[in-house]
């Protein structure tokens, strides 16, 4: 059994294996899970090759760390994500398949990513980014804590990018 890294009541999160492939692919390759993120749609080919990249991650030292999200019977139904991005902060991420959007399950992650981090990452800020259109989104994470510090229209998305910081 693979190591988990944090859990909720109704969630795993532990690093990903080789045999999370044909549900990542499922998740990577739906163009409305990949609508509100910084890439499109991706081929299973793509996916393999990420996953192949990420597996096992689990040492936060900047580089991103892409894990499973599944249910506790072991289904596979999403991603979280921690790393250091372009302007050197920690920012966190998810993303859940459709089918399991409108249950609570963001709201559940993003609360247990956030402590996971916290814990990990004592006295570092942490910072998520989402575009204004994912409305969703955008509630879950001031639901946790996060505070809008600025928007700005991303030109190669064509829309409107929020940067959010936890805490004040």
């Amino acid at each position: 059994m693979t190591q988990e890294l944090f859990a909720t009541s109704r969630l795993r999160v532990r690093p990903l294996v080789q045999a999370d492939l044909d549900w990542f692919t499922a998740l990577e390759g739906d163009p409305e899970v990949m609508r509100y993120t910084d890439r499109p749609a991706q081929s299973p080919e793509q996916s393999a090759h990420a996953l192949l990249t990420l597996a096992g991650r689990t040492r936060l030292d900047g580089e991103l760390c892409l894990w499973a999200v599944q249910t506790h019977q072991g289904e596979g139904i999403g991603t979280a994500a921690a790393y250091k991005n372009d302007e050197g902060v920690w920012e966190l991420g998810y993303k859940l398949a459709r089918e399991r959007w409108g249950q609570g399950l963001a709201s559940e992650l993003a609360e247990a990513l956030v402590a996971y981090l916290q814990a990990q990452l004592p006295g570092e800020p942490l910072h998520a980014y989402a575009f204004a259109q994912n409305r969703a989104s955008c509630r879950i994470l001031e639901k946790v804590g996060f505070r809008l510090q600025r928007e700005w229209l991303n030109d190669e998305a064509g829309l409107l990018d929020r940067h959010y910081l936890l805490g004040d």
